[in-house]
């Protein structure tokens, strides 16, 4: 059934003065053309998301994870930057041109009941379309943030979050800083949900490298060019070779070969978790914002956390280096769990950290913490208790709280 709606396309010409809602009914609706049974499906789970999931990026590879096996899933997108989706039973791209309020949802769902709606908020258009399906069809709504888009950024205004906030049956944040950050402003309960990890996975890639290996690992993506740019003028002449595991075809930052060459850099592009040799390297590099006036994207600088220290940690046990301030929800991480440093885009700092860190004494005592920490972060049975929570309006139980007991806010 996947396939006939991988080719439905939303974004229709400018003439075109269909609503969002009725977009989404036509969608709706198209259900009962696809193939055997379809017409008799009366309940559907829906997610809703900015961006196609999939794994070239980590929101999406996050709601794979957390989202494992849903049936009858409907997956709403209002944008194609990571080169297609490949998740849930159906998808349709509604796209950012219109954006009516969501009054207008009445026979949206014509008869078909929508159960859950689950929405990683990035854009004004993700809540609306979220809000407007609970309204329309009384589902229980969960909202999931994973980044700031609304306290240092201006993306969704006020008026929306809060409408959207407060008619969500469950409210989760990836970490304590981003939620308290949302408790604060808005007077309402979150919980927490990390970045968890493949529990088939965990520890399965932990090895000990020889000392004296000069040839350390960088996972994942660059939010901004300034990190780029920043990291391969700190990084060249520091006598290590840089593997970078993440998508070097950002739609945001440019890449240029002369500056991966003079900084020893090698691109080895997106590798699947499961092939990921990041135990073979003494430390792993993650660049984040540097918290002053030249980050274009402070949301991102000052309150995320990159789920990749955690599936570093928890799958291979291999330091980490934070490239960027101390300030960052990265370093308090990865201080608070001993499992690595952090220090500033500064080539002399950046090159006695990496000795530091590749010592035979820092490896043994960070890898043992990270193997203490690792089974916290097991994804096994999050999607259960994903549903289940969303149905109670509050977690099934306190396993994610307690990973960070005692956490510095």
């Amino acid at each position: 059934m996947s396939t006939a709606f991988a080719n439905h396309r939303s974004d229709t010409p400018a003439f075109d003065f269909r609503s969002r809602n009725e977009r989404l009914r036509v969608a709706l609706d198209s259900l009962t053309c696809w193939g055997p049974g379809a017409s008799a499906l009366a309940e559907i789970d829906a997610v809703v998301s900015s961006n196609e999931i999939n794994q070239r990026h980590g929101t999406g590879a996050l709601l794979r994870r957390i989202l494992p096996g849903r049936r009858n899933l409907l997956c709403i997108r209002a944008r194609n930057h990571w080169g297609g989706h490949d998740f849930g039973d159906w998808n349709i791209r509604l796209p950012q041109a219109d954006r009516p309020g969501p009054a207008s949802a009445a026979g949206l769902l014509r008869g078909r009941r929508v159960k859950q709606v689950f929405c990683v908020p990035y854009l004004i258009d993700d809540v609306l379309t979220a809000v407007s399906i609970t309204e329309a069809g009384g589902a229980k709504l969960c909202a999931y943030l994973m980044d700031d888009q609304n306290i240092l950024r201006d993306i969704i205004p006020d008026e929306t979050m809060r409408n959207f906030l407060e008619k969500c049956s469950l409210r989760l944040a990836t970490h304590p800083e981003l939620r308290a950050a949302y408790e604060s402003k808005y007077g309402l309960a979150f919980s927490v949900l990390p970045a968890v990890v493949p529990h088939g996975l965990i520890g399965r890639g932990a090895a000990e490298p020889e000392h004296g290996d000069r040839r350390c690992a960088l996972l994942g993506s660059f939010w901004e060019q300034r990190w780029f740019d920043r990291l391969c003028l700190a990084l060249k002449g520091s006598g290590y070779d840089v593997d970078w595991f993440g998508n070097n075809r950002s739609p945001f930052v440019r890449f240029p070969e002369q500056d991966l060459a003079r900084a020893g850099i090698h691109a080895m592009g997106i590798v699947s978790e499961e092939r990921l040799p990041l135990g073979r390297y003494p430390l792993v590099l993650v660049p984040v914002g540097i918290l002053d006036e030249t980050d274009q994207n402070r949301g991102v600088a000052s309150l995320s956390l990159p789920g990749r220290i955690l599936f570093t940690a928890a799958t291979a046990h291999t330091p980490i280096l934070v490239v960027g301030s101390e300030k960052t929800c990265a370093a308090r991480f990865v201080k608070h769990f001993g499992i690595g440093e952090t220090v500033p885009y500064e080539a002399a700092a950046l090159r006695s950290a990496m000795e530091r860190l590749a010592h035979p004494e820092a490896q043994r005592e960070m890898r043992r913490n990270a193997a203490a920490m690792a089974p916290m972060l097991s994804d096994q049975g999050v999607g259960e208790w994903l549903e289940t929570s969303i149905d109670l309006g509050r977690p099934l139980d306190a396993r994610f709280e307690k990973i960070f007991s005692g956490y510095p806010m």
